[in-house]
């Protein structure tokens, strides 16, 4: 019996331990391309700006260019808000130093006061720079 009462705590512990460490979501593109999505829904512009490279690229729902420090302070700024987003469908291919997840978000949310519900198709272009990941193109293409 201590020994089964050994074996429970002992895995208790284990699991909490795993549990609490967090990924770095620059070591793997699938994490990179989810921690952009997730930095939108929190309007948290300090982590978006870790994931972006300084060369990032965004084409919008309606096509036009959004360039990284314009996005950041839109995210920082309160200027671009998402009430709420799912990914659905994604996928990551990986090539080498470079990677491109696709899929589709559905996003409900303002830019400037201005409504916005999409269901988009997206794909997220990533490369790695040095030991880690970084977001370097992201498009929204609206699906009718």
């Amino acid at each position: 019996m201590k020994l089964a009462s050994l074996l429970v705590i002992t895995f208790f512990f284990a699991t909490t331990a795993f549990a609490q460490q967090t990924t770095d979501p620059t070591q793997d593109p699938t994490a990179l391309g989810n921690a952009f999505f997730k930095a939108m829904l929190d309007e948290d512009g300090n982590t978006m700006g870790k994931l972006l490279a300084n060369d990032f690229f965004l084409t919008s729902f309606d096509g036009q260019g959004v360039e990284r420090d314009l996005l950041l302070q839109a995210i920082s700024g309160g200027y671009v808000v998402i009430d709420n987003g799912t990914v659905s469908e994604a996928r990551t291919r990986t090539y080498n130093n470079s990677a491109v997840m696709t899929g589709f978000w559905k996003v409900k949310g303002n830019v400037q006061g201005n409504a916005l519900d999409y269901n988009a198709a997206f794909s997220v272009v990533c490369a790695k720079q040095g030991d880690a990941w970084k977001i370097v193109n992201v498009q929204f293409t609206p699906v009718r």
